[in-house]
């Protein structure tokens, strides 16, 4: 049974793992100098590793219309919410040029991978559900290129090609080798080094991000409204669009709980990457960073624990 106490006890050791990230930044194990080859390393080596063992083999992506549905929620759940922080911005003051559109870009986005990992293996070990997580990914990817640096830069002048990155594309091979029912003929050893490398790639992950939370935390002040309202909409007022469409749509339990623990997801850390790196205003995503974070460990479960037993979803 899926009660807060355990899901509390199923995520808490990824918020212990940020955690030493951190320390090892505080104390010099970790200096900022590694964190790019570190996180390229991870990206696209060891996280495709994951998705690949994932995907190939599981039944729940084997068909084309479930793995189309799962993107799109994907892509229009994240536009979704920075819509809504966008309208909601200015209740604080925020204004365009001002924090506004920084402030809707990483409210709107939650940590949609190395955080969603964990909670995920961890709730529902089978691994079917992490590979449907991928197709899900495919839509969020695409919002981040298109809706999300967008707000930044506007549509037009939007990356979207950078949305055909390493692991968006290893996904779209995983999933052409699942539908071919090429699981069969990747010899063993394939497997065994896939896995190894998968394993690798979501404690490394962490570990980065949690030492990139320590800088951010060294650095900057809160900003009580802006770190108030961002957890407001990004823990509880935003997952309301996940929990209606796994109660009102006709989708499977595997995607159902995929949206409840997306749903339940701080703000992803990427996003003060894209403010630093198209214009935004990294202050401001700091703070909500910071603040959905805190948030989080409180959060989470509960929303988790009460959204599984009222969907009927769990293992």
């Amino acid at each position: 049974m899926l009660d807060f106490t355990t899901i509390l006890y199923a995520i808490l050791p990824t918020y212990l793992i940020m955690l030493v990230g951190g320390l090892c930044r505080k104390y010099g194990l970790l200096p900022k100098e590694a964190d790019v080859g570190l996180m390229r390393l991870a990206v696209n080596l060891l996280y495709p590793g994951l998705i690949i063992e994932r995907i190939v083999d599981n039944p729940e992506v084997h068909h084309p219309m479930r793995v189309l549905v799962a993107a799109t929620l994907g892509f229009g759940l994240a536009g979704l919410g920075i819509w809504i922080s966008h309208l909601a911005a200015p209740l604080i003051g925020l204004k365009d040029g001002q924090g506004r559109r920084t402030f809707a870009l990483t409210t709107g986005f939650q940590n949609y991978g190395f955080v969603a990992i964990p909670v995920i293996s961890a709730l529902f070990p089978n691994g079917q559900t992490l590979g449907v997580m991928f197709t899900f990914t495919l839509g969020v990817e695409l919002a981040v290129w298109t809706l999300g640096v967008g707000i930044l830069t506007g549509l037009n002048n939007a990356p979207w090609k950078a949305a055909l990155n390493v692991p968006v594309m290893s996904i779209l091979a995983a999933l052409a080798l699942n539908f071919l029912g090429a699981a069969p003929f990747i010899p063993l050893p394939v497997h065994t080094v896939m896995n190894s490398l998968g394993n690798c790639s979501v404690p490394l992950s962490v570990v980065l991000i949690g030492a990139s939370i320590a800088d951010m935390w060294r650095h900057e002040r809160f900003n009580w409204p802006v770190a108030m309202m961002s957890a407001v909409l990004r823990q509880l007022i935003i997952p309301i669009a996940f929990v209606l469409a796994a109660w009102l749509l006709p989708l499977t339990d595997d995607l159902k709980r995929v949206l409840v623990v997306q749903g339940a997801m701080p703000s992803a850390v990427f996003s003060i990457v894209l403010a630093r790196h198209y214009g935004g205003h990294p202050p401001t995503a700091v703070q909500v960073i910071l603040a959905t974070t805190a948030a989080s460990l409180v959060t989470t479960p509960i929303v988790i624990s009460v959204l599984v037993k009222w969907l009927n979803i769990g293992p």
